[in-house]
């Protein structure tokens, strides 16, 4: 009797214990975030948490952190990281309904289309860049997904911002008289007129870089597809190797056309936005290195296929000097580049294949890698002449930037 009336507390404390678990349980299945919409089932076993609280609570507070945090999280402690680990699916399904209001990434159709609001951002780099289909149906949400939109939106911004301080430094310069006129002994504004007129050149352009973005790495995938088939018409005997470059050229001519017959550049205003940010871009490229004369720039259409944003950052950011050793910068700019190049050269696959040409230049111009068939295309859906992009700064003075074919407006060319 006396050890059975020791252990009596203990039972009833199991007891309680067992109780709250079970009304717990029953509560969260009314939520919002209950089991059936996170796609838990009831075979799971149980995870210990240090707040005590359901599986199906735990993923929904997990899903209102940031992407950067959930490396961290995972060393934390022992649950987390497995918490983490087995619901990775429903954690990030649900990251993403939080910031997508309520809805998961789909591919682009005809029908679909988006604002410049910052909210229609993160729906539209998540719906072009969708998350890799399973073998078994359905997607696959990972935390390797999230990361990588994170780092195509960082460097989508950072470009954006590099544009828009090059725009604006050179409004600057070359608009003397007008600045002195307007703001003839007030430098206070003059520094106001920079600051917002570089925020609302990065509001105009965030969202036209994510389809720049989308087209490189959707051209880049493609040539890599049409090279493994050669290589297995080859291996199989039905291809006469190698192919010549102007053979070769015709390729991928024909690769960028189907990219932009497709969403979204079906979208005829989302091709044109398009088509006028890749012109601002590339000769603000030339502008920064000085020449904006159509010189043999085939190093630019290298600086944008090999590695698609990357590269192109670190050439705007060691060209003005932002973060560092300004030398350094453009050091390590170099080697990187070098490097990449080198890697490409030595594609055992493109040597099988294209022979020779494989060391030469794709594009010996950078018109090769969009302009010409963006144009082709533009002519077809008979949209040449078009409207140029207007871009409003402070005081409503209209920045202007198009390609030749716009028709002419008054305002500051960028």
């Amino acid at each position: 009797m006396t050890g059975f009336s020791k252990l009596l507390p203990v039972q009833k404390f199991r007891a309680a214990i067992n109780r709250r678990k079970a009304a717990a349980k029953v509560q969260s299945r009314d939520l919002p975030g209950s089991s059936s919409s996170l796609g838990l089932t009831h075979a799971d076993p149980p995870i210990s948490s240090p707040w005590g609280l359901p599986v199906e609570i735990q993923i929904q507070i997990f899903g209102y952190c940031g992407t950067a945090d959930y490396l961290p999280l995972r060393l934390v402690c022992r649950p987390f990281n497995e918490l983490l680990t087995r619901h990775e699916h429903e954690i990030v399904r649900q990251y993403l309904r939080q910031r997508r209001h309520g809805t998961l990434p789909s591919p682009i159709d005809h029908e679909r289309t988006y604002t410049r609001n910052p909210e229609d951002d993160v729906l539209l780099l998540s719906d072009l860049f969708p998350p890799s289909k399973s073998a078994r149906g359905g997607h696959l949400y990972t935390f390797r997904y999230l990361n990588g939109l994170r780092q195509r939106q960082k460097q989508s911004s950072r470009l954006c911002y590099y544009l828009a301080d090059r725009i604006m430094d050179r409004f600057v310069h070359s608009e003397p008289i007008f600045l002195r006129t307007s703001f003839p002994s007030k430098k206070t504004e003059r520094s106001a007129l920079m600051k917002r007129g570089k925020a609302s050149m990065w509001f105009h352009l965030a969202p036209i870089m994510y389809y720049i973005l989308y087209y490189l790495e959707s051209y880049m995938s493609a040539r890599r597809e049409n090279t493994n088939m050669l290589l297995r018409e080859y291996e199989a005997g039905r291809l006469t190797v190698p192919i010549t470059l102007r053979t070769r050229q015709q390729m991928y001519h024909d690769i960028q056309t189907r990219i932009l017959q497709k969403p979204p550049f079906t979208n005829t205003t989302a091709l044109l936005a398009t088509h006028h940010c890749m012109h601002l871009l590339v000769s603000y490229i030339r502008y920064t290195m000085g020449s904006e004369t159509e010189i043999d720039d085939s190093w630019i259409s290298s600086l944008l296929t090999v590695a698609p944003f990357g590269r192109i950052v670190e050439f705007f950011s060691a060209e003005i000097g932002d973060g560092g050793n300004q030398r350094m910068q453009r050091k390590d700019f170099m080697y990187n580049f070098h490097h990449d190049m080198t890697a490409h050269r030595k594609d055992h696959m493109n040597s099988v294949i294209f022979g020779r040409s494989s060391d030469q230049n794709i594009h010996t111009s950078v018109r090769e890698l969009w302009f010409d068939a963006a144009r082709t295309e533009l002519a077809s859906r008979q949209a040449v002449p078009h409207e140029i992009e207007v871009a409003w700064c402070w005081n409503s003075i209209p920045i202007l930037f198009g390609c030749a074919d716009c028709q002419p407006r008054e305002g500051w060319k960028a």
